[in-house]
């Protein structure tokens, strides 16, 4: 995989790569592939411009931004990769020095942010979280090139007890989740915030067995979480512990099971303060929150075993992208024509909101929604006729680009062609492989 390292600090990309070269097989990634090319093959971009021109061009799924290089400008370039909805779905690791940049990273609220980390902390955290990436990529992929039909995406991952990981986790999850058009940004908030902190009660009040009280009495003291957890991790028979966090991704709705391997506690009693919105009576906010944000919630009988289910939007939305922000909106109701077969091919759909059924003839063949992106390509780039009618499944919204407004388009943001090439290369790849 290759990631570009967006800083003009020669000595960070230098330890990145050597990290990358020889670090890796720490975590139990191969130093290269077959061939000789590594894993995370970092490539060093130095200036902003180079920066929106790689993305621009080569769309990675992973970007590494230096947010306390001086001559770079971090903040800034990461509002002009938000702006645009198509550049804002690689996977960003940000790394920083200075607290206060560490600080402004956590307000950012950037869709795709990973996970922040100090570079004093990259030689002991980047092997593992370059692992999780690649034993996770799947979930980590723009969503275009997610459009697989598959009816659901399972996986799971293995934490230890290193709370600075946790982020990355939590929002690889709900990155996917939103940039599938399953959630709004709103709810992909909702969800990291979820996830972060119910598996970090099963690190800290599971694995580590810290109780509230002594969690209160330590911080009230001054001291941080992390020390304390530091403490426990000194005792070989809690540093072996780990945490499953297995997820299951379906069409309507998302299920997560975080599991520890603590002695469990009383979920009945705390469920039901936290039912009742008993904040004082419940030690913490992970289950408040996760009840008062989730479909459904439940425990094993031991109590070290949580799982809850997100229900996905209905009609999921994709955001327009910028250079067709002026097309026309076609609003649709079931039942109404889209597009019929047989019909001249002048413009295109870009689907922002709905599910719309594909007929040949009499024949239903696929169901189209916003994860499928456009409605119409391949006529529209033959100048054949329509090969299909479509029909509006539910109500929604549609984007109409004409040839005109297309190629106005692709010469305003050329990426925009390759993103297409990578869309009909995608499609076609899942039609021989159903062959």
């Amino acid at each position: 995989m290759r990631v570009p390292v967006i800083s003009s600090d020669a000595t960070l990309f230098a330890e990145l790569a050597r990290i990358c070269q020889t670090d890796l097989a720490s975590v139990g990634i191969e130093e290269a592939r077959p061939g000789g090319s590594m894993w995370f093959d970092p490539a060093w971009v130095a200036t902003p411009q180079a920066a929106i021109e790689y993305i621009t061009y080569q769309m990675p799924a992973l970007i590494v931004v230096d947010f306390s290089d001086p001559h770079l400008e971090a903040f800034d370039l990461m509002v002009r990769i938000a702006a645009d909805s198509w550049l804002n779905n690689g996977g960003v690791l940000a790394v920083y020095e200075r607290a206060e940049d560490g600080e402004r990273i956590r307000e950012i609220g950037h869709t795709s942010l990973l996970i922040s980390l100090h570079r004093q902390e990259l030689p002991r955290l980047l092997p593992t979280v370059l692992r999780v990436i690649r034993e996770n990529q799947q979930i980590l992929f723009q969503r275009v090139m997610q459009s697989d039909l598959l009816s659901t995406i399972t996986g799971f991952f293995t934490l230890t007890i290193d709370l600075l990981l946790v982020p990355c986790y939590a929002n690889l999850i709900a990155n996917y989740l939103y940039n599938m058009a399953f959630v709004d940004e709103q709810e992909k908030a909702r969800t990291a915030l979820v996830l972060t902190e119910m598996l970090t009660n099963a690190i800290e009040h599971g694995n580590c067995e810290i109780s509230s009280a002594e969690k209160s009495r330590h911080l009230e003291s001054g001291g941080k979480i992390h020390d304390l957890i530091a403490q426990r991790a000194a005792d070989p028979s809690f540093a072996r512990r780990t945490v499953f966090f297995g997820y299951e991704i379906g069409r309507s709705h998302s299920t997560f099971v975080i599991r520890d391997e603590g002695h469990g506690f009383d979920w009945r009693r705390q469920l039901k303060h936290a039912e009742q919105g008993d904040v004082l009576a419940l030690h913490g906010r992970g289950i408040l929150l996760t009840v008062n944000s989730v479909a459904q919630i439940g425990y094993n009988e031991r109590g070290n075993e949580v799982t809850f289910r997100v229900n996905h939007r209905q009609n999921t939305t994709n955001a327009l992208p910028s250079a067709f922000k002026n097309s026309d909106i076609v609003t649709v109701q079931p039942g109404d024509i889209v597009l019929r077969q047989g019909e001249e091919s002048s413009f295109i759909y870009y689907v922002a909101e709905g599910e719309y059924r594909v007929v040949v003839g009499d024949r239903e063949i696929l169901t189209l929604n916003p994860k499928d992106i456009l409605i119409g390509e391949m006529s529209f780039l033959l100048e054949e006729r329509r090969s299909a009618t479509v029909i509006a499944k539910t109500p929604g919204r549609l984007i109409k680009i004409t040839k005109e407004d297309f190629i106005n388009g692709i010469k305003a943001q050329p990426y925009y062609a390759i993103f297409l090439a990578k869309l009909l290369a995608q499609r076609i790849q899942r039609r021989d492989q159903q062959i």
